[in-house]
């Protein structure tokens, strides 16, 4: 075995350095990354989005809506809209949903306004708006955040009626299309 390692050495290093690099990309990910303790199920989507900034901590009070006990970032901030947003926008598909709630959006709109965020504007039209009651363009308000995520499946195509937000509520799993 030795001599056989020894004689093929040069072929076994490009792999082992491939080897160990993605263990601790794998590892530095785990330990770091903003999804852990969100509460939601499902695909996060696009953890790794390069157009967010997510360098800019905030510390996270226990009456959190969203029962996340990590620091706040912009990768959540966008995710948490992103999320709340599917109750109200038609889309082929859908993996993860936040109920949306007047509690849920007041305390968003809020940490978003005592942060600097890169796309903060973006954030608080859209958290004004649903603070106001009004989700007429909840399908635009998706597709911005879902832009921002790099998204390319699942781009809102209307807004649900009230019947389909309903059954949507019942079966988060139903489709409209």
């Amino acid at each position: 075995m030795k001599s056989w390692i020894k004689s093929n050495k040069r072929k076994l290093l490009p792999f082992a350095a491939v080897f160990l690099l993605a263990g601790a990309l794998i590892t530095y990910y785990l330990y770091t990354s903003p999804f852990k303790g969100t509460g939601s199920t499902g695909v996060q989507g696009n953890p790794s989005s390069s157009t967010l900034s997510t360098s800019r901590n905030i510390p996270v009070e226990q009456d959190n809506p969203f029962d996340h006990k990590n620091k706040l970032n912009e990768v959540h901030v966008v995710n948490y809209i992103h999320w709340m947003s599917h109750q109200k926008v038609k889309a082929e598909n859908k993996w993860t949903h936040y109920k949306m709630t007047p509690e849920r959006i007041d305390w968003l709109l809020e940490k978003v306004k005592e942060a600097e965020y890169k796309h903060e504007e973006v954030y608080v039209d859209i958290l004004t708006k649903w603070q106001n009651g009004d989700f007429s363009t909840a399908d635009i308000d998706h597709n911005r955040v879902w832009s921002l995520l790099n998204g390319t499946v699942g781009k809102a195509t209307g807004v649900m009626t009230e019947e389909e937000e309903k059954d949507y509520l019942e079966n988060p799993n139903i489709k409209f299309k």
